[in-house]
């Protein structure tokens, strides 16, 4: 190897652990993630239901977790942290992982005002998607102990007290709906 290419190649090597050395910031880390959101939403409204949600947010949640993850008590963590919890709950049909990103939200944010969302996403989740009530229960509970004031308790209260029923079982009964049975026609003949 000739001097120059020597040379040259120890200034790339320099200038590689040079970058490694200069981490971006939360801000600057939270920007990027946003702006991969807005792309990814782009081509997502654009193509439609041709769209690969997948493919199109799995990276955006990347992006918003490694903020999360080497900012941990930043503001843009907060920030990304939720944002994270969102896609994988949404778009990326992902619900233990936003089981997960919320309760990390929770645990890390609990003075947040998004805090009562995540934690009530956490017991809807795992009774409506999962079908775990004794999770759901466990994260409504703690909800009403937490947040009793919060214009979701009401429904916090709702999931708990209707855990494990069915839709129909929670819908009064139409009029008519047991005539039917007590006509005559449907009476047995003594």
């Amino acid at each position: 190897m000739s001097r120059p290419v020597q040379v040259f190649v120890i200034l790339v090597m320099v200038a590689v652990v040079a970058g490694g050395c200069n981490t971006p910031t939360a801000d600057e880390l939270l920007a990027r993630a946003q702006t991969a959101h807005d792309k990814a939403q782009r081509v997502a409204d654009s193509l439609g239901r041709k769209a690969d949600a997948r493919a199109l947010f799995a990276p955006v949640a990347e992006a918003y977790e490694r903020v999360a993850f080497e900012h941990p008590t930043s503001l843009p963590a907060e920030q990304a942290l939720f944002k994270a919890a969102e896609l994988h709950a949404g778009y990326l049909q992902d619900v233990p992982r936003a089981i997960e990103m919320y309760k990390r939200f929770v645990d890390n944010f609990p003075m947040s005002a998004k805090a009562p969302t995540a934690l009530f996403m956490v017991g809807y989740l795992y009774n409506n998607q999962l079908g775990i009530t004794d999770s759901a229960a466990a994260a409504y509970k703690k909800f009403l102990k937490l947040y009793p004031q919060n214009e979701l308790a009401t429904s916090a209260q709702f999931e708990l007290e209707t855990l494990g029923k069915r839709p129909e079982e929670l819908l009064p009964a139409q009029p008519g709906q047991n005539a039917a049975a007590a006509s005559p026609k449907n009476a047995s003949p003594h």
